[in-house]
């Protein structure tokens, strides 16, 4: 399942709306999935200012352990995803955000976590328009993941992450992902890269920024996490890898993991990040996550 440098896990994302209950994610994920690390999606997780944090990650770490899992790390789910966060065009409301993955870090760090993070922020289009205020909300995110990383390592964390994302007014360029990193130093946890190999399809992109091998190579040393996904080159798909799927998607697992090997990464998790619909049948929905599973084991198995 996993070499000496890359270990295969999924995030729990696939469980939203259909197995909240951290003592079935679990079992699905080391019996059905046969897998041992999970990063776990805060879409499951309550962190509004006023809810029980520690009770809910010590029921997430008891039921991980129970099952012979890992929880690697955690991340923002599609909750958060629509919503500006750090890049709000409100104060107040980046305030908020910084609050809310502040309590993230509280949640991963109890919970047994190495790492939280994720979508960090969108601009609005009057802000990614005027050249000011884009260079200014820029110069602010980076403080703010540098302060939310020197509270992750505070709280014993390895990494506060961001993720390259799929649309132009969120950081989806390699330029711009480089400019966000800060290695770890003097009790700061790094500011690291999750590196999602279907979100280089943004429109108004060209070159080695809509190739995930490229990304792969350039980055991957400081990706400590790489979500996979099966996608194309036109959208932000996270199929799963399929007979079919595969067969429509450019994400192959012989090239992702050359790409790493000659990135000169350390160590990787190598996270499936499949999002099934809402209305997909629930059988179906397992037996193509067993198969995105299995397809990858035997990637690994293969080097």
């Amino acid at each position: 399942m996993s070499s000496p440098r890359y270990t295969l896990g999924i995030n729990t994302c696939f469980a939203v709306k259909r197995w909240p209950e951290p003592e079935r994610w679990a079992e699905i994920v080391a019996g059905t999935l046969g897998l041992e690390t999970v990063q776990h999606s805060l879409d499951l997780v309550d962190l509004e200012a006023d809810a029980p944090v520690r009770e809910q990650a010590e029921a997430v770490a008891a039921a991980c352990a129970a099952h012979g899992i890992a929880v690697h790390s955690t991340f923002t789910g599609l909750g958060a995803y629509g919503r500006n966060l750090l890049l709000d065009p409100d104060p107040v409301q980046r305030r908020r955000a910084a609050a809310w993955f502040r309590r993230a870090v509280d949640f991963t760090a109890a919970a047994g976590g190495r790492a939280t993070g994720g979508h960090v922020g969108a601009f609005s289009v009057a802000d990614w328009r005027d050249a000011g205020r884009r260079d200014a909300l820029r110069d602010g995110l980076r403080a703010d993941l540098r302060r939310l990383a020197a509270y992750a390592g505070e709280q014993g964390l390895d990494a506060f992450l961001f993720e390259n994302m799929a649309a132009r007014r969120e950081p989806s360029t390699i330029a711009e992902a480089e400019a966000l990193l800060a290695p770890a130093e003097d009790g700061r946890a790094a500011v690291a890269l999750c590196l999602d190999v279907g979100h280089q399809c943004v429109v108004g992109t060209s070159g080695d920024d809509r190739d995930p091998y490229a990304w792969l190579r350039r980055l991957g040393a400081r990706s400590p996490v790489v979500h996979l996904q099966q996608s194309d080159a036109e959208a932000d798909h996270h199929w799963p890898f399929t007979v079919e799927r595969n067969a429509q998607g450019r994400i192959d697992a012989g090239r992702v993991l050359d790409a790493l090997d000659a990135s000169g990464a350390a160590e990787v998790a190598l996270v499936l990040e499949v999002i099934p619909s809402f209305e997909q049948d629930d059988d179906l929905v397992l037996a193509e996550l067993a198969e995105s599973a299995e397809h990858w084991r035997e990637a690994l198995a293969a080097r």
